[in-house]
């Protein structure tokens, strides 16, 4: 079982850090977040099913503080995020969209 726990950085600023069975850290993100817009600042894991988990833990965390997009940056994109339904065209994402989809990113 992989655990994501959120860290407070700042305010307007937080992260999570993602834990193995044994407790060792295998990912982590940052991201500020607004009344309106979160937007990853950074994210890496062992390997891309941590990184959509703490994409997902990290919009949820937004979502219920009433942030409804979250923004990606061209660089960030990866399996997981195109999963998710970002892409090159598409780096902003209404939050609820992204959570409740089960979209592979092919954009149905």
């Amino acid at each position: 079982m992989i655990n994501f726990k959120p860290v407070d950085t700042a305010e307007n600023s937080a992260g999570y850090v993602a834990f193995d069975e044994a407790g060792n850290e295998i990912g982590k993100c940052a991201f500020t977040y607004n009344t309106l817009e979160m937007k990853f600042t950074s994210i890496s894991g062992n390997n891309e099913s941590v990184v959509e988990g703490l994409a997902r833990s990290a919009m949820n965390y937004c979502a219920n503080r009433g942030v409804y997009l979250a923004t990606v940056t061209a660089g960030m994109l990866s399996p997981a995020f195109i999963k998710l339904g970002f892409s090159a065209d598409e780096l902003t994402r209404e939050i609820p969209e992204v959570l409740t989809s089960t979209c592979c990113g092919c954009g149905s």
